[in-house]
């Protein structure tokens, strides 16, 4: 039997193009059928090249189910939609006509067959280095007298090597992952300024857009759609048996009519079988030859720039399965597919992973509580004021900060198969989960996207000339975890434009699944008018934000603009497309490496570098704390500022100088209030500072005076000009009341108890060190 089959391995071989091949092995990774086997049927196919010994080991294992079966042998190979082979054989005329007819029983076989060398010189190198090489054969067994195809069988070729890989998978899961933990971290010390707070999403949308770059109905090249793959875990496609089969039986109850099925060979099928690579023709049956010599001659005239074929032991699946691959759309089906979900299973899948991640993110905050609870009652013990104290009397804000950044991690996959969900109308129950998840994430930013600009349009009692969402405590500390990496001018760009460019880019992808041109154009669109926004407005706070900002637009619209090769009716040539994905790839990972070089700049920002960072939008360097028109709770006494600000500084506030982004001031959350421990305003960073000069005395509008006060210029020492002269360099103290029992801060310049006001009679030197919480919260509150 094995004669049989070795006089048909060499042309194989030779019809095969290079395969890639990490261990310098070649196989087929895949085999199935490409018509309804009537006369032949074939239960399992395997062939592998070995490169070191030139050598071919093969397994199969058919039957023919008609007798007196003549049959000829069209073979057809293609790479990079080149076709190396399209000949036909007659398979009477071989071998003495020992080939007619097949035998009618089950038989199997398998062995080690050697090539010989003028048809293994022939495979380059490269089939053993690229990744992902799309190449396939295909074998016709045609019925002769009735031209009528038999049998079909249709194989796919690997070195081993691609572009997924799952140590990417890994890593840049664990990237995002440390990503979103520093920015918590910071976020829990409450006074950080370190840009990671918001840096984080950066980071996780970049590995969310690389996987929504694979969901196009686009002829991708199969290195790009396998490096595509990497990211599934950024869009929630977690594969679970038990979960799929769960949400298959509520989909069928639930009014759904789609198949439960995920086809995992549907990227091969779509692939190699698609109009994109392979115009299919009507093969004309041709003898070619008449003997054995005149068959080996044919051989030797196939000149392929590749020859090796690999296969490994596979079972064949059945016609059914493989229509069911071909008849799914390119982009989303296709995607979802390859990673063993049915595409109408993608979105209940998500949906349940979001719960089980809310789920995750509750423990994850009650364990958190417990250790800082914990510290909390042990530094209240020894009269110590460190982060867990902070952390525990803001607490609320925290968690109410890291809710909004649970909508931020699933708003973009969300949408995108919310959106795909609503396109396929399957199941009711499944289309309530998707208006319910997208509400869930919509609504609670929305919501405070209107507050923020409400709030904003209200003048702040602390300082008119400064937002309230930077001076307001809780709001800062909650809300401004959206918002916090803006100026105060262009505080709404986290959500006009950057959430709404997300919900374009997911309908965009969702409801232009049949179309190619209205998905990567759409989304260019949204990239370029996002890029021309970040460029023209600069809404970062600093330039820093501004630069990053706008070269992750730049990429990401470079990377969609490549996208355009991938268009069928563009035509671009399968080697083209396979350059140019690695392109893309390219792309990529240059923003990720920009990403994890700020990352581990951002861990330290502020604590063991930058520690002097002056700005509005940082919720830091607060000199003086006021009561605020909207606050809850009972105002403190009213004081006179003009007792203790300079005219100096009164002045210069009622001439229209504003704060400048060095300062910022945080209105207080309780009724007693106290400034801060130490203060970052050196005499070089505003227009006085601890001199030589007398202070001077003069009357001066409280709001401008505080405003005045948080500059750095309360207490200082400044010039009188308005002929008043030279007043005593300290003043007399006025009689105050006692703040109950609290100490005064250490570093304060001022310091309002309830009852009244006190002034030191000589000013302290400023410490390097941050501020603690205590400038915030009365010492004696029970929180």
């Amino acid at each position: 039997m094995l004669p049989r089959i070795q006089h048909l391995l060499p042309l194989l071989l030779c019809a095969l193009p290079s395969a890639l091949a990490a261990s310098s092995v070649l196989y087929t990774d895949s085999v199935s059928y490409c018509a309804e086997a009537k006369a032949i049927l074939i239960d399992d196919f395997g062939i592998t090249y070995h490169r070191a010994n030139q050598s071919v080991t093969f397994d199969f294992s058919l039957a023919s189910v008609e007798s007196n079966l003549n049959v000829s042998a069209n073979i057809y190979a293609n790479a990079y939609g080149i076709d190396l082979v399209n000949q036909t054989i007659n398979l009477c005329s071989l071998l003495s006509g020992v080939l007619c007819p097949l035998p009618q029983f089950n038989f199997s076989g398998y062995g080690t067959y050697p090539i010989p060398s003028q048809y293994t010189s022939k495979i380059p190198s490269i089939a053993f280095s690229v990744p992902n090489l799309e190449a396939y054969a295909r074998i016709e067994l045609i019925r002769e007298g009735t031209n009528e195809v038999a049998a079909c069988l249709q194989a796919t070729l690997s070195n081993g090597l691609s572009t997924r890989q799952p140590a990417v998978e890994i890593v840049t899961g664990i990237l995002a992952l440390v990503a979103l933990l520093v920015a918590l971290v910071h976020a829990g010390a409450i006074n950080s300024p370190s840009p990671a707070q918001y840096r984080w999403f950066d980071v996780l949308f970049l590995f969310q857009a690389a996987a929504a770059s694979g969901l196009l109905h686009l002829n991708y090249p199969l290195v790009y759609s396998n490096f595509t793959q990497n990211f599934f875990w950024a869009l929630g496609l977690f594969y679970s048996p038990q979960v799929e089969d769960s949400i298959t039986s509520m989909r069928l109850k639930t009014g759904g009519h789609l198949s439960g099925t995920a086809y995992s060979d549907v990227q091969y099928i779509n692939r190699k079988l698609s109009p994109f690579n392979v115009d299919f023709v009507t093969y004309d049956v041709n003898a070619i030859t008449e003997s054995t010599s005149s068959f080996n001659s044919f051989l030797s005239e196939v000149t392929t720039p590749a020859a090796n074929l690999l296969a490994k032991r596979v079972s064949i699946p059945s016609v059914v399965d493989q229509n069911a691959t071909t008849d799914l759309d390119t982009g989303l089906p296709v995607y979802v597919n390859t990673l063993n979900i049915p595409s109408a299973n993608a979105f209940s899948t998500i949906f349940f992973y979001f719960l089980a991640f809310i789920a995750i993110a509750i423990a994850f905050h009650f364990l958190v509580f417990a250790v800082v609870f914990l510290f909390h009652r042990a530094e209240h013990r020894h009269g110590k004021n460190s982060w867990a104290t902070r952390l525990r009397r803001t607490w609320w804000e925290f968690c109410e900060g890291n809710a909004l950044r649970l909508c931020l991690i699933w708003f973009f996959p969300i949408w995108i198969f919310g959106f795909y969900q609503f396109k396929i109308g399957d199941s009711k129950l499944a289309i309530f989960f998707a208006v319910l998840s997208i509400l869930l994430t919509l609504v609670p930013l929305a919501v405070l996207f209107v507050l923020s600009i409400i709030r904003n349009r209200t003048p702040s009692s602390t300082a008119p000339t400064i937002s309230p969402l930077y001076t307001s405590y809780r709001w800062f500390h909650s809300v401004g975890t959206l918002y916090r990496a803006y100026r105060q001018r262009y505080h709404f760009f986290w959500f006009a434009p950057v959430v709404l460019a997300m919900i374009a880019r997911a309908g965009f992808i969702a409801f232009g699944n049949s179309s190619g041109w209205a998905q990567v154009i759409g989304n260019m669109v949204v990239e370029f008018l996002l890029f021309l926004c970040i460029g023209g407005f600069r809404p970062h706070k600093d330039r820093k934000g501004d630069w990053l900002g706008g070269f992750l637009a730049f990429a990401r619209l470079a990377a969609w603009g490549l996208l355009v090769a991938f268009i069928p009716s563009v035509g671009v040539k399968p080697i083209i497309r396979t350059v140019i994905g690695f392109v893309i790839i390219v792309v990529f990972g240059v923003q990720t490496i920009i990403l994890f070089i700020g990352l581990i700049w951002n861990a330290g920002y502020g604590y063991l570098w930058r520690r002097h960072t002056h700005r509005i939008e940082d919720g830091l360097e607060v000199e003086r704390f006021v009561a605020s028109d909207d606050d809850s709770q009972r105002p403190m006494q009213h004081v006179d500022a003009a007792n203790f600000v300079s005219s100096s500084g009164a002045a210069a506030s009622r001439s229209g100088a504003s704060l400048g982004r060095g300062t910022s001031i945080i209105e207080p959350i309780g009724n007693v209030y106290e400034p801060s421990l130490t203060s970052h305003h050196h005499p070089s960073n505003s227009s006085g500072g601890y001199g030589e000069k007398p202070l001077v005395a003069a009357t001066a509008d409280s709001a401008h005076a505080y405003a005045e006060a948080a500059d750095g210029r309360g207490l200082h020492e400044h010039n009188h000009e308005a002929g008043a002269g030279v007043v005593s360099e300290t003043r007399a103290t006025s009689p105050a009341v006692s703040a109950s029992s609290r100490p005064q801060s250490m570093a304060s310049q001022y310091y309002t108890p309830a009852g009244g006001i006190t002034s030191p009679t000589s000013p302290r030197s400023i410490t390097e060190d941050r501020r603690s919480s205590g400038q915030y919260f009365p010492a004696s509150e029970k929180y």
